[in-house]
């Protein structure tokens, strides 16, 4: 019997080669996967601010679907509070770091990879910075004549009774808006309560911060506060609404991120959360989206003011005092 040792050593090169084609195969197709999947992103922020961003995420990683739910932070963080077994969301978007920090166990801590970055950054990285924004008065210039725009917070209260005769002040509650006790903190600070207590006889209380911005710029009322973004962008594109920065108290406030304790897809919210400190989406932030980086190689954004010009007040008391106290004036006041 004759053995073809020639035809055998034919064969196994043959199926070395292919085995090593196949290989590279699965290397290449491990190499050029995509991420895939679905995160869940609670945000406290409306479409002006995250459409751009989440724009622009799909964009960079397409097999990503981002289901956004949008509601005021204090709904929010009461949703991630009863859901607290099991989560539904990935990422909690939006609302101030002293939230974060009072519910620091319904995070888990991220190592921002871009956090050098970051003018300001939490020390147990339970959230990471994203914007900061001043909260001026806006007027309907269709009720508000421009001689009688206030230059001040002082002059808003002194003014009380004109603003009643037209519905009144437009001022979202604290305990459903963040800019809401953001403003009534801020201003007390700066002026004590006694003038919060005086000034809510002619204010109009709404539920939360869209229905505050949204009845000056509807008419519905001739004076509130904004957030600077949304009023910069409204008042470019001839809303009829006018912002004015109080040369005595503007408030200011600074919105953060976080990851969700065992939310359901945390490999993907980490994708999410670093890419929301990337230099691409900080300068869309600033230059579309009008919001004030908190990235220190980030140009401002063009049209508003320098923050070194204004007299600036934070929130600078727990949001469950200063409910209390606001309601408890409120209450008074009818």
């Amino acid at each position: 019997m004759e053995v073809n040792y020639e035809g055998g050593i034919q064969m196994k090169k043959s199926l070395v080669f292919a085995l090593t084609l196949l290989m590279v195969g699965v290397l290449a197709i491990g190499v050029n996967a995509q991420p895939s999947g679905e995160i869940v992103v609670y945000s406290a922020s409306g479409p002006e601010i995250t459409g751009p961003i989440i724009e622009l995420f799909n964009k960079t990683y397409p097999d990503i679907k981002v289901v956004k739910i949008h509601a005021g932070t204090p709904e929010l963080f009461s949703r991630l509070r009863a859901e607290k077994g099991n989560p539904a969301a990935d990422v909690m978007f939006g609302g101030a770091p002293l939230l974060y920090d009072r519910e620091a166990d319904l995070f888990t801590p991220f190592v921002h990879p871009h956090k050098e970055h970051f003018a300001t950054n939490d020390p147990d990285n339970i959230w990471s910075p994203f914007t900061i924004f001043v909260q001026p008065l806006v007027v309907n210039t269709n009720l508000v004549k421009p001689e009688d725009y206030p230059e001040t917070v002082k002059e808003v209260l002194e003014n009380g009774p004109k603003w009643k005769a037209n519905g009144g002040i437009a001022l979202a509650a604290p305990d459903t808006s963040s800019t809401g006790w953001t403003i009534v903190s801020g201003i007390a600070t700066a002026y004590g309560w006694d003038f919060i207590e005086e000034l809510v006889p002619y204010v109009s209380v709404t539920n939360g911060s869209d229905a505050m911005f949204n009845a000056v710029k509807d008419g519905e009322l001739p004076i509130g506060w904004i957030n600077e973004d949304l009023g910069y962008q409204w008042e470019s594109a001839g809303v009829g609404v006018k912002l004015i920065y109080p040369s005595d108290v503007s408030t200011i406030q600074m919105d953060a991120y976080g990851l969700v304790k065992n939310g359901p897809n945390p490999e993907l919210a980490k994708i999410f959360l670093e890419f929301l400190g990337t230099k691409e989406v900080h300068e869309v932030a600033s230059q579309i989206v009008k919001r004030r980086s908190v990235r220190t190689d980030v140009e401002p954004p063009g049209g508003l003011p320098e923050l070194e010009g204004l007299n600036l007040f934070y929130a600078s008391e727990p949001r469950d005092v200063v409910t209390d106290r606001f309601n408890a004036i409120v209450e008074r006041a009818q």
